[in-house]
């Protein structure tokens, strides 16, 4: 079975930091866990489960150097993994269930390949009809929709060395896009946690750097403007794709692997993969008491 380690940098994120470690903690085993963490001291008291925590400096946000750090991270843990995963804790990867058992029957599988573009979903809240999330359950259960999204359709799997650029959305090296490695991007999965992050993001200090090149911009949206930026408009539902089939998307990526701005229609999630996101584990104390705050789950 190759070796393979997990990271990301977390800033702020008691809602989905859990969840991602406990992905890819069932993934990739926790102690293969690498948590680089950005403004937020508390990650290590959140998890009773082994994980290896980097804390940064009080420093101003910047995406270019976080980018350059990840990189430099992501090159130092090949000299001792296999393949070194990055995503963002709001970003969980998943190999289709229906050609693969897991992770490491993937990597099996494409031993011959450098590194992968992931097909990148938005996971979609219809706030008409589906209620806040709750902790205690899958969270694939309680959402429906998912939209195609190109930019992120990021390489965030690699067995070589890769220099991300900044958001993580490109790298060094040209597209090589999958079509069966997905990966759910969850800000939108929640109203109540979206405007949550909203406000954290806004009290984010910036580079003036970053402030020039206009990197980040939805961290400095007002809240109704981060919403409408997030999630669909209503009506939007009714023309949704009731079927999954995301070849269209991916043969359009692959055509023009420069067309970032490109989004597929919402569709409906099938149900094979309504269990490939666990819910955190439930257990007295601090994770559970601040998961139940944001998700509505009670203590």
């Amino acid at each position: 079975m190759p070796r393979v380690a997990a990271i990301t940098m977390a800033f702020n994120e008691p809602e989905f930091l859990p969840l991602w470690l406990e992905h890819y903690g069932r993934m990739v085993g926790h102690d293969n866990l690498y948590v680089v963490s950005f403004a937020d001291r508390v990650q290590r008291a959140d998890s009773s489960r082994r994980h290896q925590l980097i804390d940064l400096p009080d420093v101003d946000f910047d995406e270019v150097k976080r980018a350059a750090m990840m990189s430099s991270l992501q090159s130092m843990l090949l000299q001792s993994y296999d393949w070194v995963v990055m995503s963002d804790a709001d970003e969980l990867i998943v190999p289709d269930s229906a050609r693969y058992a897991g992770l490491a029957d993937y990597l099996r599988a494409k031993a011959d390949e450098p590194y992968f573009n992931v097909v990148g979903f938005n996971v979609v809240q219809d706030r008409r009809h589906e209620p806040a999330l709750d902790a205690r359950k899958p969270l694939l259960r309680q959402r429906s929709w998912v939209r195609f999204d190109a930019v992120y359709c990021k390489p965030l799997l690699s067995r070589v060395p890769l220099i991300w650029g900044p958001g993580f959305h490109a790298c060094d090296r040209p597209r090589r896009q999958t079509d069966d490695l997905f990966m759910f991007h969850l800000r939108a999965a929640d109203e109540t946690v979206a405007r949550t992050r909203s406000a954290r993001l806004k009290r984010l200090r910036m580079s003036q750097s970053d402030v020039k090149a206009g990197h980040s911009r939805h961290f400095s949206l007002h809240v109704d403007e981060y919403l409408a930026h997030v999630f669909p408009d209503p009506g939007e539902f009714a023309t949704a794709m009731d079927g999954f089939d995301p070849a269209p998307d991916i043969d359009h990526l692959r055509r023009v692997p420069e067309d970032f701005h490109y989004r597929g229609r919402l569709c409906r999630l099938p149900p094979r993969f309504a269990d490939v996101i666990a819910p955190a584990p439930s257990r007295p104390g601090r994770l559970r008491h601040r998961l139940g705050r944001f998700f509505g789950s009670g203590t």
